[in-house]
């Protein structure tokens, strides 16, 4: 078995909030993400799945910003360092829209705004550094906590259309000017 440094991404932006650090994925990320992606926290988001999937998904965490210029970025606890879920734009299609995600990977973190807070930041840097002039979010029907972050990002429903990996659920339209 080969054992090597594990290597950063460089150049991509670090954004603080009050609670938070939000900086690029790191191999120390990956027990928690795994954990997260393996557990039924992920029922929304099309989980929960196996540790090949989630190894899968952890690499696009990366290979993302390699392909595109752009994606996730890891959510910080800036007293305790550690990662607490993963925010930000992703595009699959160079065709299709960009999306703006939002997952935390652990329970503890719920109920104390910090979704909201990264979302947000997330969103002044999207429209701001990036010059996109209108993404969207989808969210699966049962997940209350993220139709409202969307409505706090001033979020609008698209009438009649569903999120791509699912029928269940609401797709939001983000612009510069909504939200808090």
């Amino acid at each position: 078995m080969i054992h090597a440094a594990a290597p950063q991404l460089t150049g991509l932006p670090v954004l603080e909030t009050e609670r938070l650090v939000l900086r690029g994925p790191q191999a120390s990320d990956w027990a928690a993400f795994r954990a997260f992606r393996m557990s039924e926290r992920t029922a929304f988001s099309g989980g929960p799945r196996t540790a090949q999937q989630a190894a899968e998904q952890f690499a696009a965490l990366f290979g993302h910003w390699v392909l595109r210029g752009f994606g996730r970025l890891i959510a910080e606890d800036r007293a305790t360092k550690q990662p607490l879920g993963h925010f930000g734009p992703l595009q699959w299609d160079e065709a299709g829209e960009v999306e703006l995600t939002w997952s935390l990977w652990r329970a503890e973190a719920e109920g104390r705004g910090l979704a909201t807070e990264a979302a947000l930041a997330m969103r002044a840097w999207v429209f701001g550094a990036l010059g996109l002039t209108t993404a969207i979010a989808q969210v699966h029907r049962d997940n209350a906590a993220s139709h409202g972050i969307a409505r706090r990002l001033g979020g609008q429903v698209i009438a009649g259309r569903v999120p791509g990996w699912t029928e269940a659920g609401t797709v939001y339209r983000l612009t510069p000017g909504g939200g808090a």
